[in-house]
């Protein structure tokens, strides 16, 4: 796209990837006349059919700002959040919230069960607590049916810890939490590629003794 872009063209990065992915993008980009902004999405496919997408941008302000409209048709808010390679950084954030939450919700979850609670009544009242994010509720619905078809694919999640973890180590950020979904979530092959909500079937099976040598 770069090499036949044409000079003043605005390309709009959305990938999740390293910030310096980002930053080396939008240098050639600036040396052949484009401008690249960094901007991905949060937010899964129930988002996106909802229209209630978040951007999180990063790049030339001036050149963010002329895109507003749009933005304005893509997602309910855009921010921006700094310059080249701020919006990935702020993705990864987001992620490691987002896969570290989850991993938490499948422990709690598996305890839960394991000592005696309805596996569904228990699931269907912990949605509705203050403590779980609306992103995390509908998994929580689902995962009561079984249902862990791909809203945001189980190696996604896996490849952004890869990430994560590969920022952490260079900048030096003990993540001993983020390490350990990690693992799990790289435990997690039992069929092709599920949502990544199915770490709470990988803890439950984990918990009820029906995975032999399990990593851990």
């Amino acid at each position: 796209m770069l090499a036949s872009a044409r000079r003043g063209a605005i390309i709009v990065e959305m990938s999740t990837v390293l910030p310096e992915t980002s930053q080396k993008l939008s240098e050639v980009g600036r040396e052949r006349g484009v401008e690249v902004l960094d901007v991905p999405i949060s937010g899964s496919t129930p988002a996106a059919e909802e229209g209630t997408l978040i951007l999180l941008g990063g790049g030339d302000l001036e050149t963010f700002e002329r895109c507003a409209p749009i933005f304005n048709g893509l997602s309910r808010r855009h921010y921006y959040i700094g310059p080249s390679g701020a919006g990935s950084m702020m993705k990864l954030v987001v992620n490691t919230v987002l896969g570290v939450g989850m991993q938490a919700i499948a422990e709690a979850t598996a305890l839960g069960e394991r000592t005696g609670l309805d596996r569904n009544r228990m699931l269907e009242v912990l949605a509705k607590t203050a403590v779980i994010a609306p992103s995390h509720q509908g998994k929580l619905l689902r995962a009561s049916r079984g249902d862990y078809t791909p809203q945001f694919p189980l190696s996604l999640m896996r490849k952004d810890f890869g990430l994560i973890l590969e920022l952490a180590n260079e900048w030096e950020v003990p993540m001993p939490t983020t390490m350990a979904a990690s693992i799990i979530n790289r435990a997690c092959d039992e069929f092709a590629d599920p949502d990544f909500s199915y770490v709470m079937e990988e803890m439950r099976r984990r918990a009820n003794g029906e995975l032999t040598n399990p990593t851990w």
